[in-house]
């Protein structure tokens, strides 16, 4: 298990989390796996920025179904929305769960509903 990045001020701010700043996020050998099986053009374009999309995302947002942290950032060279959903752990540590595209019409549905906010200071 490694920590690919921590969750920002920001983020806990703009989504009223009980979290610490700088919580490090881990992903674990299954859910890499999970992406490189379930989500093969996801991993192999973006799984090395996924720090940088924990990071320093343009959206930010809580899954309503099971209230995983959504990061999505919009890769504005091929009008890629990107998003990585981390869940909390009853322990409180947090882990990436997977990593895939989220269509255009569904990224700017979500936006508009504010399921995802835009996340202007990192």
């Amino acid at each position: 298990m490694e920590i690919v990045e921590y969750i920002s001020q920001a983020v806990i701010k703009t989504l009223n989390l009980e979290l610490n700043p700088n919580t490090p996020v881990f992903i674990g050998k299954s859910n890499i796996e999970h992406i490189k099986n379930r989500h093969p053009y996801e991993f192999d374009k973006f799984y090395r920025d996924i720090g940088l999309i924990i990071n320093s995302p343009d959206y930010v947002g809580l899954n309503p179904k099971d209230d995983s942290i959504l990061f999505v950032k919009l890769y504005r060279v091929n009008g890629e929305y990107i998003r990585v959903a981390v869940r909390i752990a009853s322990n409180g540590k947090c882990f990436a769960k997977t990593l895939h595209s989220l269509s255009t019409c569904n990224a700017e549905r979500y936006i508009e509903k504010g399921t995802l906010k835009r996340l202007d200071a990192n």
